[in-house]
């Protein structure tokens, strides 16, 4: 064999190598502000986006379901789950509204679980 076959041979040999053993992606961790800070303070009538970021670390799209939980004292007031179709590593930003009804003074957490992994929490307090 000549040096140049040598030489092919070992470039496609590690071509086939390389793409046996994708690189995984680099996922942005899920991420939860209310009204852009981690820790806000509400009166009754106010409205409230929560927003982040949610990653698809897979190599295919995937249906990608941050799941919000409102607790308060330990007891889990109301749950909402909102569903995305992210391409194959792609960091999607997301915004969720609500309204804040008449609620107990004090302080209530809200919690975003991503399902395929992660969560998020923000602290709204009731004044």
């Amino acid at each position: 064999m000549t040096r140049e076959t040598l030489m092919m041979a070992a470039v496609l040999a590690f071509s086939i190598i390389t793409s046996a053993h994708p690189v995984k992606a680099q996922c942005a961790p899920l991420t939860l502000t209310a009204n852009g800070s981690s820790s806000l303070p509400v009166s009754p009538g106010s409205r409230v986006t929560f927003a982040g970021v949610l990653s698809n670390c897979a190599t295919q799209a995937a249906n990608v379901s941050p799941s919000f939980a409102i607790t308060s004292n330990g007891t889990t007031l109301t749950t909402d789950t909102v569903t995305y179709v992210l391409a194959a590593r792609e960091n999607h930003p997301f915004r969720v509204a609500f309204e804040v009804l008449p609620m107990t003074p004090g302080s209530y957490v809200v919690t975003a679980t991503s399902s395929n992994g992660g969560s998020a929490a923000a602290i709204v307090t009731a004044t």
